[in-house]
């Protein structure tokens, strides 16, 4: 049985890697090298499976395996090992965070002349361990040689690894950039001290990939015509404070034939260096790149420490003007941007979205944007709008009813007013934030029915029990979940089958920290972002992060919109990708959704004055819906210049008199009338709104 992997794989928080086993020796094998009589094995990515192919430095591979060198370890000028052991089994390991396109494999037996194609490789993804049986004891297997003649390998039980050898050919640009690296660096992985403070905390998997990218990088660059040009043009580098020059054709001689770096994990310095040793924290690991934080002063202060440099002079600390860490940022940072770093950009492997790691900052903002088609068919491009708006429940009859506390069972008038309503299907959601009874209550309207199903005022989260601690404004239900903002700067979230507590975005208490909101006032979903308008501004979450019982970072902030009291509403039109938001200071503002970028403030595109005080909008059928105070309540209004159209606030035999926030779903106005004589959701057709 086959099974493809996508590229996405390689990107993706939790799934990064395919786990297969934790060590080699639990990698199955096809049985026999079936269907194996003629060579060049081909292998397409569809054909790779858990008993050919295993995943390096996995998730959830075992430190004790990626610690043991003799298990993980390569040469930055061979980071595609191939292998053949006594039993035939045909080994290739790629230390690699990009994928190989187009391998094809040579190669040589004792005792026949001409060099054979053996396999053929249509890609060869990142960190894959792949292993073929070949019936070399058993079968005899025609080949064909580069002058395309037929030949026989006879079975031979007696074939040793010594008599096979293997030669790489590949057209991928990628492939030749590898194999323009001189440098001469062994790379492996140490544990080092389980004693010295300093590096009690271990490496991680997600360390060790990154440290792969970071070896591939800094021997391509030191081996690079443009590093030695800019070596030769920069000022003069210093030994020490007496400033002694260096040589500058010695000290990269040293650096290419340095033996190779053992890299581990810091804590409480950021780095430790000399020798082999290269100890790293978190941080280092991730801010390297230019399209992060482009900071790698402490990779290249380490790494003049392995050259046997000190801390005086201008080789680590620069202590006698810019220097060598100055000099190798510049080089790294402009061959990234020129894409020339074999591992140009964090978006191969978005580690920082990667839950096996110490710190949980997932956003940081880029301090240059790559863009590219490669990057982009890894994790979908640079926009997080890459779901689908989950617009179902949207189905059934027009219905027509007024609800009001008379169909909540216990209410009174003073008890139940409606601030909110939703619909999902036949559920019908309603936020109640009635002083002192603040609840959501659900309700079932099957055939136009007010059936009371539940009401959530109060659920357990851990060992304690909570209920809304502000007043409550908005809610929404999308993919099985339901969304209550309120005025004590949370999001709650619930299950919508079980109405069970899941998460919650925000802290409880306001703020603009990575987990919090100022308030929170109305909601929506829209291709996997969640947008929350609090008192300040739209904060956006990204819907693939959330977890059960644990508090979400925020995604983006908009730009500041001007801190007011007031009830907020959002609708998205779809179609543009328009977010349309109104303000208590009679705007409307726009923000296009399209242009949202990790780590950015969005802007406005245009703001649109409004005549009344708005309250909440909705599109329908192309049309744009407004409510608000003054004379004209619910009214159809130009999306373009926030002009009136039509008014509305009469429909048929119903006057509406302070009508606040709505939905139009199932071809039906639902929208709040918080009068004082008795608070109520109407029910309307759309039909009837003309």
């Amino acid at each position: 049985m086959k099974r493809g992997f996508s590229t996405s794989l390689f990107v993706l928080a939790g799934i990064f890697l395919l786990s297969v086993s934790c060590d080699d020796d639990k990698t199955s094998l096809p049985e026999g090298g079936e269907g194996v009589n003629e060579f060049p094995v081909t292998l397409t990515e569809a054909d790779y499976n858990p008993d050919n192919t295993y995943y390096l430095l996995n998730d959830d591979e075992s430190p004790d395996v990626f610690f043991d060198a003799s298990q993980r370890n390569f040469y930055v000028t061979q980071p595609l090992q191939i292998q053949m052991d006594d039993e035939h089994n045909f080994q290739l390991r790629f230390y690699s965070p990009r994928a190989l396109k187009n391998v094809t494999i040579w190669a040589t037996i004792d005792g026949y002349e001409q060099e054979f194609k053996f396999m053929s490789l249509e890609k060869v993804m990142p960190f894959q361990q792949l292993r073929v049986h070949i019936p070399f004891a058993t079968e005899d297997i025609t080949a064909y040689t580069r002058k395309g003649k037929k030949i026989q390998i006879m079975a031979n039980p007696y074939l040793m690894k010594e008599n096979i050898t293997f030669t790489i050919e590949c057209n991928d640009p990628y492939w030749k950039k590898l194999q323009s690296i001189r440098c001469k660096w062994h790379i492996s992985f140490g544990r080092y001290s389980d004693t010295h403070q300093n590096w009690r905390y271990k490496m991680k998997a997600s360390h060790t990939r990154e440290a792969v990218a970071i070896a591939l990088n800094m021997s391509y660059m030191f081996s690079s015509e443009r590093f030695k040009n800019a070596l030769h043009d920069f000022g003069p580098l210093h030994s020490n404070n007496d400033k002694n020059i260096i040589d500058k054709d010695a000290l990269l001689t040293k650096a290419i034939n340095h033996r190779g770096l053992v890299f581990g994990y810091t804590t409480g310095v950021m780095g430790l260096g000399g020798g082999t040793t290269f100890g790293i924290h978190e941080s280092c690991y991730l801010e390297h790149y230019a399209d992060d934080k482009s900071i790698t002063e402490t990779i290249y202060h380490e790494f003049a420490h392995c050259l046997g440099y000190g801390h005086t002079g201008n080789m680590t600390y620069e202590q006698t003007g810019p220097g060598w860490v100055s000099l190798c940022n510049k080089v790294y940072v402009d061959l990234s941007l020129d894409k020339e770093l074999p591992v140009y950009s964090r978006r191969f492997m978005h580690t920082r979205r990667n839950k096996n790691r110490y710190f949980d900052d997932i956003y940081v903002t880029s301090k240059y944007i790559i863009e590219d088609p490669e990057l982009d068919a890894l994790d979908g491009g640079l926009s997080p709008l890459q779901g689908e708006t989950d617009l179902g429940g949207n189905n059934g009859n027009p219905v027509r009813f007024k609800l009001d506390y008379t169909d909540v069972p216990g209410a009174t008038a003073s008890t139940f007013r409606p601030k909110d309503v939703y619909v999902y299907g036949d559920t019908l959601y309603v936020v109640n934030d009635a002083d002192n009874n603040y609840s959501l209550e659900i309700f079932n309207i099957a055939d136009g029915t007010k059936k009371h199903v539940a009401s959530i005022k109060e659920w357990a989260q851990g060992e304690t029990t909570e209920k809304f601690a502000g007043r409550p404004n908005g809610v929404t239900r999308a993919n099985g979940k339901i969304y209550v903002t309120h005025e004590n700067s949370r999001t709650e979230i619930f299950d919508a089958i079980t109405h069970q507590f899941y998460t919650c975005i925000g802290t409880g208490s306001w703020g603009t920290g990575a987990s919090q909101t100022v308030h929170a006032f109305d909601v929506l979903l829209h291709k996997g972002l969640i947008l929350i308008h609090d008192k300040r501004t739209i904060v956006a979450v990204e819907e693939r992060i959330l977890e059960a019982g644990k508090t979400p970072r925020i995604y983006i902030r908009f730009e500041g919109v001007g801190e007011s009291n007031g009830t907020y509403g959002m609708a998205v039109e779809e179609e543009s990708g328009l977010l349309y938001s109104v303000h208590p200071s009679k705007r409307i503002d726009v923000f296009n959704l399209t242009d949202i970028h990790e780590g950015t403030t969005l802007k406005r595109t245009r703001q649109m004055a409004y005549k009344n005080n708005p309250y909440a909008l909705e599109f329908h059928d192309g049309k744009l819906y407004v409510s608000s105070n003054g004379e004209e309540k619910f009214c159809e209004v130009n999306p373009k210049t926030g002009d009136i159209l039509k008014n509305h606030t009469v429909i048929g035999d119903i006057t509406l008199d302070t009508p606040e926030k709505f939905c139009i779903r199932r071809n039906t106005l639902f929208i709040t009338d918080r009068t004082k004589n008795g608070a109520c959701v109407y029910a309307i057709p759309m039909s009837e709104v003309k």
